[in-house]
């Protein structure tokens, strides 16, 4: 697991959007995870008073190698979302972009699955 040296801002909430970009390459079958901070800062667990953390996120997403981008998003979701309980909490946003395990392109009329002709 490698952590991008990023941050950023809420887009379209404010007048500015100040943000840190990194490249990375992503291995075939490798996960890249984007979340807010809504996620790391949920407030729950067993007494209501602790935060999900960056630890906790760490724990959960070494459990999803090998899964495909839908399941870990889903899984971080429920985690967060049991971790909280009915308590209140700020937005919590997943994205997750998997790479293809396998190159597999087919040309239909000149064009890829992608849409760039051949």
């Amino acid at each position: 697991m490698e952590e991008a040296a990023t941050r950023g801002s809420l887009v379209g909430a404010l007048p500015e959007v100040t943000s840190t970009t990194a490249t990375l390459d992503l291995a075939p079958g490798e996960s890249c995870l984007l979340y807010t901070d809504g996620i790391t800062e949920a407030m729950g667990g067993p007494l209501g008073d602790e935060l999900f953390g960056e630890a906790r996120l760490r724990s959960a997403l070494s459990e999803c190698a090998g899964l495909p981008a839908e399941a870990v998003v889903e899984r971080i979701r429920m985690l967060a979302a049991q971790w909280v309980g009915a308590g209140r909490h700020d937005d919590m946003a997943v994205v997750a972009i998997t790479a293809p395990r396998h190159a597999h392109l087919s040309a239909v009329d000149g064009h890829t699955r992608g849409g760039y002709p051949a």
